[in-house]
Protein backbone atom coordinates (compact mmCIF):
# COMPACT_ATOMS: atom_id res chain seq x y z
CA UNK A 1 0.00 0.00 0.00
CA UNK A 2 2.75 2.35 0.11
CA UNK A 3 3.68 1.63 -3.09
CA UNK A 4 0.34 2.66 -4.34
CA UNK A 5 0.13 6.22 -2.27
CA UNK A 6 3.63 6.81 -3.44
CA UNK A 7 2.68 5.94 -7.40
CA UNK A 8 -0.65 8.13 -6.60
CA UNK A 9 1.42 11.53 -5.28
CA UNK A 10 3.42 11.29 -8.24
CA UNK A 11 0.61 10.99 -10.54
CA UNK A 12 -1.15 13.70 -9.02
CA UNK A 13 2.73 15.60 -9.08
CA UNK A 14 2.92 14.51 -12.96
CA UNK A 15 -1.11 15.93 -13.59
CA UNK A 16 -1.10 19.34 -12.31
CA UNK A 17 2.75 19.95 -14.06
CA UNK A 18 1.05 18.83 -17.49
CA UNK A 19 -1.90 21.00 -16.56
CA UNK A 20 0.19 24.01 -15.51
CA UNK A 21 2.34 23.23 -18.84
CA UNK A 22 -0.58 22.71 -21.39
CA UNK A 23 -2.22 26.07 -20.13
CA UNK A 24 0.38 29.11 -21.69
CA UNK A 25 1.01 26.71 -24.74
CA UNK A 26 -2.88 26.47 -25.92
CA UNK A 27 -2.91 30.17 -25.35
CA UNK A 28 0.12 31.02 -27.73
CA UNK A 29 -1.45 28.95 -30.05
CA UNK A 30 -3.52 29.98 -33.09
CA UNK A 31 -3.84 27.96 -36.05
CA UNK A 32 -4.53 29.46 -39.30
CA UNK A 33 -8.24 28.75 -40.35
CA UNK A 34 -7.85 29.94 -43.69
CA UNK A 35 -5.71 31.17 -46.59
CA UNK A 36 -6.08 35.06 -45.57
CA UNK A 37 -5.55 34.71 -41.98
CA UNK A 38 -4.35 38.60 -40.99
CA UNK A 39 -3.23 37.04 -37.61
CA UNK A 40 0.16 37.44 -36.27
CA UNK A 41 2.07 34.20 -36.76
CA UNK A 42 0.44 32.95 -39.88
CA UNK A 43 3.18 34.51 -42.05
CA UNK A 44 5.68 31.95 -39.93
CA UNK A 45 6.94 29.51 -42.12
CA UNK A 46 6.49 26.49 -39.56
CA UNK A 47 5.25 28.95 -36.73
CA UNK A 48 2.01 27.87 -35.64
CA UNK A 49 2.85 23.98 -36.66
CA UNK A 50 5.33 24.00 -33.92
CA UNK A 51 2.89 25.46 -31.28
CA UNK A 52 0.76 22.57 -32.82
CA UNK A 53 3.52 20.02 -31.89
CA UNK A 54 3.69 21.67 -28.47
CA UNK A 55 0.50 21.69 -27.70
CA UNK A 56 -0.54 18.23 -28.74
CA UNK A 57 2.78 16.78 -27.00
CA UNK A 58 1.83 18.62 -23.79
CA UNK A 59 -1.63 17.09 -23.94
CA UNK A 60 -0.70 13.61 -24.79
CA UNK A 61 1.53 14.03 -21.31
CA UNK A 62 -1.68 15.43 -19.29
CA UNK A 63 -3.93 12.19 -20.83
CA UNK A 64 -1.02 9.92 -19.90
CA UNK A 65 -0.74 11.55 -16.05
CA UNK A 66 -4.63 11.17 -15.89
CA UNK A 67 -4.15 7.52 -16.68
CA UNK A 68 -1.51 7.17 -14.96
CA UNK A 69 -3.44 8.63 -11.71
CA UNK A 70 -6.77 7.05 -12.36
CA UNK A 71 -4.81 3.56 -12.24
CA UNK A 72 -2.88 4.40 -9.08
CA UNK A 73 -6.49 4.95 -7.01
CA UNK A 74 -8.00 2.09 -8.70
CA UNK A 75 -4.70 -0.39 -7.78
CA UNK A 76 -4.86 1.08 -4.30
CA UNK A 77 -8.87 0.25 -4.08
CA UNK A 78 -8.32 -3.25 -5.52
CA UNK A 79 -5.41 -3.87 -2.71
CA UNK A 80 -8.11 -3.33 0.08
CA UNK A 81 -10.47 -5.34 -1.21
CA UNK A 82 -10.91 -8.62 0.63
CA UNK A 83 -11.09 -11.26 -1.97
CA UNK A 84 -7.45 -9.54 -3.01
CA UNK A 85 -6.30 -10.31 0.80
CA UNK A 86 -8.17 -13.93 0.31
CA UNK A 87 -6.23 -14.71 -3.00
CA UNK A 88 -3.05 -14.00 -1.77
CA UNK A 89 -3.59 -15.81 1.51
CA UNK A 90 -4.74 -19.00 -1.04
CA UNK A 91 -1.49 -18.71 -3.05
CA UNK A 92 0.55 -19.59 -0.11
CA UNK A 93 0.04 -23.05 -0.64
CA UNK A 94 -1.56 -25.22 1.62
CA UNK A 95 -2.17 -22.79 4.17
CA UNK A 96 -4.78 -20.79 2.80
CA UNK A 97 -8.19 -21.67 4.05
CA UNK A 98 -11.10 -21.85 1.63
CA UNK A 99 -13.36 -18.09 1.29
CA UNK A 100 -16.94 -18.16 0.76
CA UNK A 101 -18.13 -15.87 -2.24
CA UNK A 102 -21.68 -14.65 -2.80
CA UNK A 103 -21.45 -12.94 -6.38
CA UNK A 104 -23.48 -12.87 -9.68
CA UNK A 105 -23.07 -14.70 -12.78
CA UNK A 106 -22.00 -12.15 -15.54
CA UNK A 107 -21.30 -14.01 -18.27
CA UNK A 108 -22.76 -16.59 -19.84
CA UNK A 109 -20.74 -20.14 -18.96
CA UNK A 110 -18.51 -21.36 -22.21
CA UNK A 111 -17.17 -24.89 -22.52
CA UNK A 112 -14.17 -25.21 -23.78
CA UNK A 113 -13.20 -28.87 -24.66
CA UNK A 114 -9.55 -30.48 -24.48
CA UNK A 115 -7.95 -33.70 -24.62
CA UNK A 116 -7.56 -33.55 -21.11
CA UNK A 117 -10.79 -32.36 -19.79
CA UNK A 118 -13.70 -30.11 -20.23
CA UNK A 119 -13.56 -26.65 -18.66
CA UNK A 120 -16.17 -24.22 -18.13
CA UNK A 121 -15.42 -20.15 -18.22
CA UNK A 122 -17.31 -18.24 -15.62
CA UNK A 123 -17.22 -14.69 -14.82
CA UNK A 124 -18.64 -12.82 -11.43
CA UNK A 125 -18.98 -10.34 -9.95
CA UNK A 126 -18.34 -10.61 -6.19
CA UNK A 127 -20.62 -9.23 -3.84
CA UNK A 128 -19.20 -10.57 -0.41
CA UNK A 129 -15.71 -12.68 0.74
CA UNK A 130 -16.43 -14.11 4.52
CA UNK A 131 -19.19 -11.82 5.05
CA UNK A 132 -17.36 -8.84 4.51
CA UNK A 133 -18.24 -6.43 1.42
CA UNK A 134 -16.30 -6.53 -2.00
CA UNK A 135 -16.74 -4.83 -5.15
CA UNK A 136 -14.07 -7.15 -7.43
CA UNK A 137 -14.53 -9.57 -10.13
CA UNK A 138 -13.52 -13.21 -10.28
CA UNK A 139 -12.89 -15.52 -12.86
CA UNK A 140 -13.76 -19.41 -12.77
CA UNK A 141 -12.27 -22.66 -14.31
CA UNK A 142 -14.91 -25.04 -13.31
CA UNK A 143 -16.23 -28.12 -14.35
CA UNK A 144 -19.59 -29.23 -15.37
CA UNK A 145 -21.85 -28.15 -12.26
CA UNK A 146 -21.41 -24.74 -13.69
CA UNK A 147 -22.97 -25.35 -16.68
CA UNK A 148 -26.56 -25.15 -16.17
CA UNK A 149 -25.89 -21.86 -13.98
CA UNK A 150 -27.73 -19.23 -15.41
CA UNK A 151 -26.75 -15.50 -16.50
CA UNK A 152 -27.29 -13.26 -13.80
CA UNK A 153 -28.25 -15.96 -11.54
CA UNK A 154 -27.08 -15.43 -7.59
CA UNK A 155 -24.83 -17.56 -6.41
CA UNK A 156 -22.62 -18.96 -3.17
CA UNK A 157 -18.96 -20.21 -4.03
CA UNK A 158 -17.01 -22.33 -1.31
CA UNK A 159 -13.44 -23.17 -2.58
CA UNK A 160 -9.66 -21.30 -2.55
CA UNK A 161 -9.42 -18.32 -4.78
CA UNK A 162 -5.58 -17.73 -6.30
CA UNK A 163 -4.43 -14.11 -7.23
CA UNK A 164 -4.16 -13.31 -10.85
CA UNK A 165 -1.35 -11.14 -12.20
CA UNK A 166 -1.48 -7.33 -11.71
CA UNK A 167 -2.71 -6.81 -15.24
CA UNK A 168 -5.43 -8.83 -15.50
CA UNK A 169 -9.17 -7.03 -14.88
CA UNK A 170 -10.31 -10.38 -12.38
CA UNK A 171 -9.08 -10.16 -8.97
CA UNK A 172 -8.92 -13.63 -8.31
CA UNK A 173 -9.03 -17.19 -10.01
CA UNK A 174 -11.60 -20.03 -8.76
CA UNK A 175 -10.45 -23.18 -9.72
CA UNK A 176 -12.73 -26.68 -10.37
CA UNK A 177 -12.27 -27.75 -6.62
CA UNK A 178 -15.22 -24.86 -5.75
CA UNK A 179 -18.43 -25.87 -4.88
CA UNK A 180 -21.22 -23.44 -6.06
CA UNK A 181 -24.76 -23.20 -5.47
CA UNK A 182 -27.61 -21.20 -6.88
CA UNK A 183 -29.31 -18.93 -4.01
CA UNK A 184 -31.34 -16.70 -6.05
CA UNK A 185 -33.04 -16.74 -9.76
CA UNK A 186 -31.92 -14.03 -12.17
CA UNK A 187 -33.58 -10.52 -11.90
CA UNK A 188 -32.91 -6.87 -13.20
CA UNK A 189 -31.47 -6.39 -16.92
CA UNK A 190 -29.36 -10.16 -16.73
CA UNK A 191 -32.93 -11.53 -16.73
CA UNK A 192 -33.82 -9.81 -19.49
CA UNK A 193 -30.58 -10.74 -21.21
CA UNK A 194 -30.80 -13.91 -20.70
CA UNK A 195 -34.57 -14.25 -22.22
CA UNK A 196 -33.57 -12.58 -25.07
CA UNK A 197 -30.55 -14.70 -25.86
CA UNK A 198 -33.07 -18.41 -25.15
CA UNK A 199 -35.46 -16.49 -27.04
CA UNK A 200 -33.20 -15.91 -30.20
CA UNK A 201 -31.50 -19.53 -29.49
CA UNK A 202 -35.38 -21.27 -29.34
CA UNK A 203 -36.34 -19.36 -32.58
CA UNK A 204 -33.24 -20.88 -34.43
CA UNK A 205 -33.09 -24.10 -32.73
CA UNK A 206 -29.86 -24.11 -31.31
CA UNK A 207 -29.13 -26.09 -27.91
CA UNK A 208 -29.03 -23.92 -24.78
CA UNK A 209 -24.99 -25.53 -23.88
CA UNK A 210 -22.52 -26.78 -26.11
CA UNK A 211 -23.78 -29.09 -29.07
CA UNK A 212 -22.89 -33.03 -29.20
CA UNK A 213 -20.54 -33.88 -32.31
CA UNK A 214 -22.79 -36.70 -33.06
CA UNK A 215 -26.61 -34.70 -33.37
CA UNK A 216 -27.33 -34.79 -36.74
CA UNK A 217 -28.07 -31.64 -38.87
CA UNK A 218 -29.31 -30.33 -41.94
CA UNK A 219 -27.57 -27.21 -41.45
CA UNK A 220 -23.56 -27.18 -41.59
CA UNK A 221 -21.95 -26.99 -38.22
CA UNK A 222 -22.24 -24.43 -35.56
CA UNK A 223 -24.70 -22.10 -38.03
CA UNK A 224 -27.54 -22.39 -35.44
CA UNK A 225 -25.24 -20.68 -32.68
CA UNK A 226 -23.82 -18.61 -34.26
CA UNK A 227 -26.79 -16.88 -34.63
CA UNK A 228 -26.47 -15.89 -31.40
CA UNK A 229 -22.96 -14.92 -31.76
CA UNK A 230 -23.36 -12.32 -35.18
CA UNK A 231 -26.51 -10.20 -33.44
CA UNK A 232 -26.03 -10.54 -29.77
CA UNK A 233 -22.08 -11.36 -29.09
CA UNK A 234 -23.08 -14.76 -27.16
CA UNK A 235 -20.75 -17.61 -28.91
CA UNK A 236 -20.66 -19.45 -25.34
CA UNK A 237 -22.48 -22.52 -27.11
CA UNK A 238 -20.12 -22.27 -30.28
CA UNK A 239 -18.36 -25.77 -31.04
CA UNK A 240 -15.12 -25.46 -30.15
CA UNK A 241 -14.07 -26.64 -33.92
CA UNK A 242 -15.99 -23.98 -35.62
CA UNK A 243 -14.48 -21.66 -33.20
CA UNK A 244 -10.94 -22.46 -34.34
CA UNK A 245 -11.56 -22.33 -38.30
CA UNK A 246 -13.11 -18.94 -37.25
CA UNK A 247 -9.85 -18.12 -36.24
CA UNK A 248 -7.84 -19.65 -38.18
CA UNK A 249 -9.31 -16.99 -40.93
CA UNK A 250 -9.51 -13.92 -38.63
CA UNK A 251 -13.61 -14.67 -38.74
CA UNK A 252 -13.79 -14.12 -34.33
CA UNK A 253 -14.66 -10.72 -34.95
CA UNK A 254 -17.99 -11.12 -36.84
CA UNK A 255 -19.15 -12.76 -33.15
CA UNK A 256 -17.89 -10.12 -30.98
CA UNK A 257 -20.34 -6.58 -31.19
CA UNK A 258 -18.19 -3.64 -32.02
CA UNK A 259 -18.87 -0.84 -34.72
CA UNK A 260 -20.91 -2.43 -37.51
CA UNK A 261 -23.68 -3.13 -35.24
CA UNK A 262 -23.61 0.22 -33.84
CA UNK A 263 -23.84 1.93 -37.62
CA UNK A 264 -26.17 -0.45 -38.22
CA UNK A 265 -28.77 0.70 -35.42
CA UNK A 266 -28.07 4.26 -35.21
CA UNK A 267 -27.20 4.50 -39.13
CA UNK A 268 -30.80 2.92 -39.52
CA UNK A 269 -32.39 4.83 -36.32
CA UNK A 270 -31.43 8.42 -37.73
CA UNK A 271 -32.13 7.61 -41.18
CA UNK A 272 -35.66 6.61 -40.38
CA UNK A 273 -35.96 9.81 -38.40
CA UNK A 274 -34.90 12.07 -40.95
CA UNK A 275 -37.90 15.05 -41.20
CA UNK A 276 -37.30 15.05 -36.96
CA UNK A 277 -34.91 17.86 -35.50
CA UNK A 278 -31.75 17.06 -34.87
CA UNK A 279 -31.43 17.28 -31.04
CA UNK A 280 -34.21 14.88 -30.93
CA UNK A 281 -32.82 12.54 -33.64
CA UNK A 282 -29.61 12.55 -31.22
CA UNK A 283 -31.62 11.97 -28.59
CA UNK A 284 -33.64 9.05 -29.73
CA UNK A 285 -30.11 7.57 -31.29
CA UNK A 286 -28.41 7.86 -27.87
CA UNK A 287 -31.37 5.90 -26.16
CA UNK A 288 -31.25 3.18 -28.71
CA UNK A 289 -27.04 3.01 -28.42
CA UNK A 290 -27.93 2.50 -24.57
CA UNK A 291 -30.88 -0.19 -25.08
CA UNK A 292 -27.72 -1.96 -27.72
CA UNK A 293 -25.03 -2.29 -24.94
CA UNK A 294 -27.60 -3.25 -22.28
CA UNK A 295 -28.65 -6.06 -24.64
CA UNK A 296 -25.32 -7.43 -25.99
CA UNK A 297 -23.32 -6.85 -22.86
CA UNK A 298 -20.40 -4.28 -22.83
CA UNK A 299 -17.22 -5.76 -23.71
CA UNK A 300 -13.93 -3.99 -25.17
CA UNK A 301 -15.24 -3.56 -28.40
CA UNK A 302 -18.80 -2.29 -27.83
CA UNK A 303 -18.02 -0.05 -25.36
CA UNK A 304 -15.41 1.35 -27.63
CA UNK A 305 -18.10 1.22 -30.75
CA UNK A 306 -20.81 2.91 -27.97
CA UNK A 307 -18.52 6.04 -26.70
CA UNK A 308 -16.71 6.53 -30.41
CA UNK A 309 -20.68 6.58 -31.23
CA UNK A 310 -21.91 8.57 -28.23
CA UNK A 311 -19.71 11.63 -29.75
CA UNK A 312 -20.54 11.53 -33.13
CA UNK A 313 -23.99 11.80 -31.79
CA UNK A 314 -22.86 14.54 -29.76
CA UNK A 315 -22.10 16.32 -32.80
CA UNK A 316 -25.10 15.72 -34.50
CA UNK A 317 -26.99 17.14 -31.81
CA UNK A 318 -24.98 20.56 -32.01
CA UNK A 319 -25.14 20.52 -35.83
CA UNK A 320 -21.60 20.10 -36.45
CA UNK A 321 -19.58 17.84 -38.43
CA UNK A 322 -18.75 14.29 -37.68
CA UNK A 323 -15.17 13.65 -37.42
CA UNK A 324 -14.51 9.84 -37.03
CA UNK A 325 -10.72 10.25 -36.06
CA UNK A 326 -11.27 11.95 -33.23
CA UNK A 327 -13.98 10.22 -31.89
CA UNK A 328 -11.85 7.21 -31.99
CA UNK A 329 -9.34 9.10 -29.50
CA UNK A 330 -11.64 10.15 -26.77
CA UNK A 331 -13.33 6.98 -27.09
CA UNK A 332 -9.93 5.36 -26.00
CA UNK A 333 -8.79 8.00 -23.78
CA UNK A 334 -12.46 7.87 -21.65
CA UNK A 335 -12.03 4.48 -21.70
CA UNK A 336 -9.25 4.34 -20.11
CA UNK A 337 -9.81 6.47 -17.44
CA UNK A 338 -12.83 4.99 -16.45
CA UNK A 339 -11.55 1.22 -16.71
CA UNK A 340 -7.27 1.37 -17.35
CA UNK A 341 -7.34 -2.47 -17.42
CA UNK A 342 -9.14 -2.44 -20.87
CA UNK A 343 -5.57 -1.38 -21.89
CA UNK A 344 -4.14 -5.22 -21.23
CA UNK A 345 -7.54 -6.38 -22.98
CA UNK A 346 -7.01 -7.93 -26.44
CA UNK A 347 -10.29 -7.30 -27.79
CA UNK A 348 -10.39 -3.69 -26.97
CA UNK A 349 -6.73 -3.16 -28.58
CA UNK A 350 -7.94 -5.04 -31.70
CA UNK A 351 -10.99 -2.65 -31.96
CA UNK A 352 -8.95 0.24 -31.56
CA UNK A 353 -6.01 -0.82 -34.43
CA UNK A 354 -9.06 -2.31 -36.77
CA UNK A 355 -10.97 1.28 -36.20
CA UNK A 356 -7.81 2.99 -36.98
CA UNK A 357 -6.78 1.33 -39.75
CA UNK A 358 -9.88 1.76 -41.69
CA UNK A 359 -10.61 5.35 -40.70
CA UNK A 360 -7.09 5.88 -41.82
CA UNK A 361 -6.33 3.68 -44.95
CA UNK A 362 -9.17 2.27 -46.19
CA UNK A 363 -10.05 5.23 -48.37
CA UNK A 364 -6.15 6.00 -50.01
CA UNK A 365 -6.17 1.61 -50.35
CA UNK A 366 -9.43 1.75 -52.30
CA UNK A 367 -8.26 4.41 -54.50
CA UNK A 368 -5.21 3.08 -55.54
CA UNK A 369 -7.07 -0.17 -55.76
CA UNK A 370 -9.27 1.29 -57.96
CA UNK A 371 -6.73 2.22 -60.51
CA UNK A 372 -6.44 -1.57 -61.56
CA UNK A 373 -9.43 -3.24 -60.20
CA UNK A 374 -13.10 -2.51 -60.85
CA UNK A 375 -14.39 -0.36 -58.18
CA UNK A 376 -16.79 -3.15 -56.31
CA UNK A 377 -13.87 -4.81 -56.00
CA UNK A 378 -11.86 -2.13 -54.71
CA UNK A 379 -14.08 -1.61 -52.13
CA UNK A 380 -14.62 -4.84 -51.04
CA UNK A 381 -11.02 -5.88 -50.74
CA UNK A 382 -10.16 -2.22 -49.18
CA UNK A 383 -11.35 -2.86 -45.82
CA UNK A 384 -10.68 -6.47 -44.86
CA UNK A 385 -7.03 -5.83 -46.20
CA UNK A 386 -6.15 -2.60 -43.51
CA UNK A 387 -8.09 -4.48 -40.97
CA UNK A 388 -5.86 -7.19 -41.26
CA UNK A 389 -3.21 -5.47 -42.05
CA UNK A 390 -3.74 -3.46 -38.37
CA UNK A 391 -4.69 -6.46 -36.65
CA UNK A 392 -2.08 -9.14 -37.59
CA UNK A 393 0.61 -7.59 -35.43
CA UNK A 394 -1.84 -7.71 -32.29
CA UNK A 395 -2.81 -11.20 -32.95
CA UNK A 396 0.59 -12.77 -33.57
CA UNK A 397 0.62 -11.82 -29.72
CA UNK A 398 -2.15 -13.63 -28.94
CA UNK A 399 -1.92 -16.90 -31.11
CA UNK A 400 1.84 -17.09 -32.76
CA UNK A 401 0.24 -18.09 -36.30
CA UNK A 402 -0.43 -16.18 -39.75
CA UNK A 403 -3.32 -17.04 -42.15
CA UNK A 404 -2.68 -16.43 -45.92
CA UNK A 405 -6.53 -16.72 -46.32
CA UNK A 406 -7.55 -14.52 -43.77
CA UNK A 407 -8.77 -11.30 -46.35
CA UNK A 408 -10.63 -13.66 -48.88
CA UNK A 409 -12.17 -14.86 -46.55
CA UNK A 410 -13.47 -11.92 -44.91
CA UNK A 411 -14.54 -10.47 -48.48
CA UNK A 412 -16.81 -13.69 -48.63
CA UNK A 413 -18.14 -13.51 -45.51
CA UNK A 414 -19.11 -9.85 -46.15
CA UNK A 415 -22.18 -9.88 -47.63
CA UNK A 416 -24.30 -11.30 -45.05
CA UNK A 417 -23.22 -10.24 -42.24
CA UNK A 418 -25.66 -7.30 -42.39
CA UNK A 419 -28.56 -9.78 -43.20
CA UNK A 420 -27.86 -12.01 -39.81
CA UNK A 421 -27.18 -8.96 -37.57
CA UNK A 422 -30.54 -7.42 -38.42
CA UNK A 423 -32.78 -10.18 -38.56
CA UNK A 424 -31.21 -11.88 -35.69
CA UNK A 425 -31.71 -8.55 -33.41
CA UNK A 426 -35.46 -8.66 -34.75
CA UNK A 427 -35.91 -11.85 -34.05
CA UNK A 428 -34.51 -11.63 -30.47
CA UNK A 429 -36.66 -8.92 -29.61
CA UNK A 430 -39.67 -10.05 -30.82
CA UNK A 431 -38.91 -13.76 -29.22
CA UNK A 432 -40.96 -12.86 -26.11
CA UNK A 433 -43.90 -11.45 -27.73
CA UNK A 434 -44.57 -14.23 -30.57
CA UNK A 435 -42.33 -16.93 -30.70
CA UNK A 436 -43.68 -18.00 -34.07
CA UNK A 437 -42.39 -14.80 -35.67
CA UNK A 438 -39.35 -15.02 -34.15
CA UNK A 439 -38.75 -18.00 -36.16
CA UNK A 440 -40.01 -16.47 -39.19
CA UNK A 441 -37.65 -12.86 -38.86
CA UNK A 442 -34.70 -15.78 -37.65
CA UNK A 443 -34.52 -17.77 -40.97
CA UNK A 444 -33.04 -15.61 -43.01
CA UNK A 445 -30.07 -15.25 -40.40
CA UNK A 446 -29.76 -18.75 -40.13
CA UNK A 447 -29.05 -18.77 -43.47
CA UNK A 448 -26.40 -16.38 -43.44
CA UNK A 449 -24.66 -17.42 -40.89
CA UNK A 450 -24.90 -21.13 -42.71
CA UNK A 451 -22.98 -19.40 -45.30
CA UNK A 452 -19.84 -17.97 -42.90
CA UNK A 453 -19.64 -21.62 -41.25
CA UNK A 454 -18.99 -23.21 -44.43
CA UNK A 455 -16.63 -20.02 -45.91
CA UNK A 456 -14.70 -20.86 -42.44
CA UNK A 457 -14.34 -24.36 -42.48
CA UNK A 458 -13.11 -24.21 -46.32
CA UNK A 459 -10.85 -21.92 -45.95
CA UNK A 460 -9.38 -23.15 -42.86
CA UNK A 461 -8.87 -26.68 -45.13
CA UNK A 462 -6.78 -24.57 -47.61
CA UNK A 463 -2.91 -24.85 -47.66
CA UNK A 464 -1.16 -22.42 -45.72
CA UNK A 465 -4.55 -21.22 -43.61
CA UNK A 466 -2.17 -21.40 -40.59
CA UNK A 467 1.84 -20.86 -40.72
CA UNK A 468 3.47 -20.69 -37.68
CA UNK A 469 4.85 -17.13 -36.50
CA UNK A 470 7.30 -16.22 -33.95
CA UNK A 471 5.21 -15.09 -30.82
CA UNK A 472 5.80 -11.69 -28.61
CA UNK A 473 6.61 -8.38 -29.03
CA UNK A 474 9.60 -9.46 -30.86
CA UNK A 475 7.44 -11.32 -33.66
CA UNK A 476 4.39 -8.41 -33.57
CA UNK A 477 7.51 -6.04 -34.80
CA UNK A 478 8.51 -8.55 -37.49
CA UNK A 479 5.38 -8.66 -38.53
CA UNK A 480 4.64 -5.09 -38.82
CA UNK A 481 8.00 -4.24 -40.50
CA UNK A 482 7.09 -7.01 -43.42
CA UNK A 483 3.75 -5.55 -43.77
CA UNK A 484 5.52 -1.61 -43.85
CA UNK A 485 8.08 -2.96 -46.70
CA UNK A 486 5.38 -4.52 -48.42
CA UNK A 487 3.22 -0.90 -48.39
CA UNK A 488 6.53 0.90 -49.73
CA UNK A 489 6.85 -1.94 -52.42
CA UNK A 490 3.72 -1.60 -53.43
CA UNK A 491 3.39 2.19 -53.10
CA UNK A 492 4.50 4.16 -56.29
CA UNK A 493 4.47 6.98 -53.93
CA UNK A 494 6.28 5.68 -51.43
CA UNK A 495 9.32 4.54 -54.09
CA UNK A 496 9.40 7.88 -54.84
CA UNK A 497 9.86 9.68 -51.62
CA UNK A 498 12.50 7.24 -50.69
CA UNK A 499 14.08 8.18 -54.04
CA UNK A 500 13.97 11.51 -53.77
CA UNK A 501 15.25 11.48 -49.74
CA UNK A 502 17.81 8.81 -49.25
CA UNK A 503 20.26 9.27 -51.90
CA UNK A 504 20.44 12.92 -51.70
CA UNK A 505 21.99 13.22 -48.21
CA UNK A 506 21.37 9.56 -46.34
CA UNK A 507 18.55 9.06 -43.68
CA UNK A 508 19.09 12.23 -42.19
CA UNK A 509 17.22 14.18 -45.22
CA UNK A 510 14.82 11.25 -44.86
CA UNK A 511 14.42 12.41 -41.26
CA UNK A 512 14.29 16.00 -41.69
CA UNK A 513 11.72 16.06 -44.40
CA UNK A 514 9.09 13.69 -41.82
CA UNK A 515 9.71 16.35 -39.55
CA UNK A 516 9.15 19.29 -41.54
CA UNK A 517 5.73 21.24 -40.74
CA UNK A 518 3.26 20.09 -42.70
CA UNK A 519 1.76 21.69 -45.66
CA UNK A 520 -1.60 21.94 -47.51
CA UNK A 521 -4.58 21.48 -45.21
CA UNK A 522 -2.35 20.54 -41.89
CA UNK A 523 -0.58 23.15 -42.17
CA UNK A 524 -0.29 27.02 -42.01
CA UNK A 525 -1.38 29.05 -45.24
CA UNK A 526 1.07 31.55 -45.77
CA UNK A 527 0.02 35.40 -45.13
CA UNK A 528 -1.28 36.94 -48.04
CA UNK A 529 0.62 39.91 -49.82
CA UNK A 530 -0.59 43.18 -49.29
CA UNK A 531 -2.63 44.16 -51.98
CA UNK A 532 -1.54 47.53 -53.79
CA UNK A 533 -3.11 50.88 -53.61
CA UNK A 534 -5.29 51.85 -57.16
CA UNK A 535 -3.66 53.32 -59.82
CA UNK A 536 -4.94 57.28 -59.84
CA UNK A 537 -6.30 57.73 -62.93
CA UNK A 538 -6.11 61.23 -64.26
CA UNK A 539 -9.05 63.27 -64.44
CA UNK A 540 -10.74 64.62 -67.81
CA UNK A 541 -10.98 68.14 -68.37
CA UNK A 542 -14.14 69.27 -67.05
CA UNK A 543 -17.14 69.63 -69.80
CA UNK A 544 -15.80 66.57 -72.06
CA UNK A 545 -17.04 63.43 -71.54
CA UNK A 546 -14.67 60.28 -70.69
CA UNK A 547 -13.64 57.97 -73.55
CA UNK A 548 -11.87 55.52 -71.49
CA UNK A 549 -12.91 52.22 -70.47
CA UNK A 550 -15.43 51.50 -67.69
CA UNK A 551 -13.86 51.53 -64.11
CA UNK A 552 -12.13 48.16 -62.89
CA UNK A 553 -14.68 48.71 -59.83
CA UNK A 554 -17.74 47.63 -61.42
CA UNK A 555 -18.81 44.41 -60.23
CA UNK A 556 -18.31 42.02 -63.37
CA UNK A 557 -14.49 42.96 -63.44
CA UNK A 558 -14.56 42.95 -59.28
CA UNK A 559 -15.76 39.13 -59.77
CA UNK A 560 -13.00 38.80 -61.72
CA UNK A 561 -10.02 40.20 -60.43
CA UNK A 562 -7.03 38.03 -59.91
CA UNK A 563 -5.35 40.01 -57.18
CA UNK A 564 -5.28 39.17 -53.59
CA UNK A 565 -4.79 35.50 -52.80
CA UNK A 566 -7.06 33.79 -55.24
CA UNK A 567 -4.10 35.13 -57.83
CA UNK A 568 -1.43 31.84 -57.43
CA UNK A 569 -4.09 29.18 -56.25
CA UNK A 570 -7.06 29.11 -58.83
CA UNK A 571 -6.58 31.86 -61.70
CA UNK A 572 -9.80 32.77 -63.24
CA UNK A 573 -10.76 34.05 -66.65
CA UNK A 574 -11.81 37.74 -67.20
CA UNK A 575 -14.91 38.14 -68.32
CA UNK A 576 -15.70 40.55 -71.09
CA UNK A 577 -17.46 43.47 -70.64
CA UNK A 578 -18.99 45.60 -73.52
CA UNK A 579 -17.97 48.95 -73.94
CA UNK A 580 -20.92 51.25 -73.25
CA UNK A 581 -21.80 53.30 -76.46
CA UNK A 582 -23.60 56.97 -76.42
CA UNK A 583 -27.00 56.72 -77.75
CA UNK A 584 -27.11 57.78 -81.72
CA UNK A 585 -29.04 60.82 -81.52
CA UNK A 586 -26.33 62.49 -79.81
CA UNK A 587 -23.56 63.70 -81.02
CA UNK A 588 -20.23 63.98 -78.77
CA UNK A 589 -18.93 68.13 -77.81
CA UNK A 590 -16.01 69.30 -80.17
CA UNK A 591 -14.68 71.32 -78.06
CA UNK A 592 -14.29 72.51 -74.25
CA UNK A 593 -16.58 75.12 -75.02
CA UNK A 594 -19.56 74.00 -76.80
Amino acid sequence: MGHSARASALTALALAVAAAALVPATRRFRPARHRADPRPGADLPGGAARGSVAASALLVLLTAACVLAVTAAAQHARALDPLTHAASDGTEGTKGSASVLTATVVSSPRVIASNRSTTVLVELKVHEVNGQPSRASALVLGGAAWVDVPLGARVRVSGRAQATEPGDAQTAVIGRDAEVEVTGPPDGVLALVGRLREGLADAVGAPAAAPVETRRDRWPPGSRELVSGVALGDDHALPQRVREQMRAVSLTHLTAVSGQHVALVVGLALAALGPVPRRWRALIGALLLVALVVIVRPGGSVLRAAVMGAVMLAGVAVGRRSASVPALCAAVVLLVLLDPWASRSYGFALSVTATAGILLSARPLQTALSRRLPRWLAAALALPLVAQAACAPVLVMLQPQVGLWAVPANVLAAPPVLVATVSGLLAALTSPLSPGLARLLAWPALVSCAWLAVVARFCATLPGAILNWPGGVGGAVLLAAVEAAVGVLVSRRARRFLRQSLPLAGPSALVRRIASPPRGRLGPWPHPEPRAAPAVRPQDPPGTRSTSLPSSSSAPVRRSSRTGPWRDCWPRRARRTRRRRSPPSRRPPTSPTS
